[in-house]
């Protein structure tokens, strides 16, 4: 399995839980997410629990609950783990947008 040999059992967990993030992580996120890209080209980001799906792309990012973000991309309908963990969320994110592109090229 994808996860286990990025991550172990952190990895693992991130695939399988969903939960509530709030108050300073969440704001730490949206602020480091704001700061990555020029004004006006920020992603924009459907939040679910510890989920974001990047809006009209088969793009997601997971907050662990160790505090990293892992992306994902949409593989067959399903999410699957897209790269390894980073402790910013907009490294992970650019990681996944950039292999998403090199597939479509």
């Amino acid at each position: 399995m994808r996860a286990w040999g990025l991550g172990g059992a952190a990895a693992l967990a991130v695939l399988e839980e969903e939960w509530a993030v709030t108050g300073e992580t969440l704001s730490r996120a949206r602020a480091a997410l704001g700061s990555a890209w020029a004004e006006g080209e920020q992603p924009s980001l459907l939040a679910s629990g510890n989920r974001g799906t990047l809006l009209g792309s088969p793009v997601q990012l997971r907050l662990g609950r160790d505090g990293r973000w892992w992306p994902y991309g949409k593989e067959r309908g399903r999410w699957a783990p897209a790269g390894w963990p980073s402790p910013d969320p907009a490294t992970a994110l650019a990681s996944v947008e950039s292999a998403a592109e090199d597939d479509t090229a």
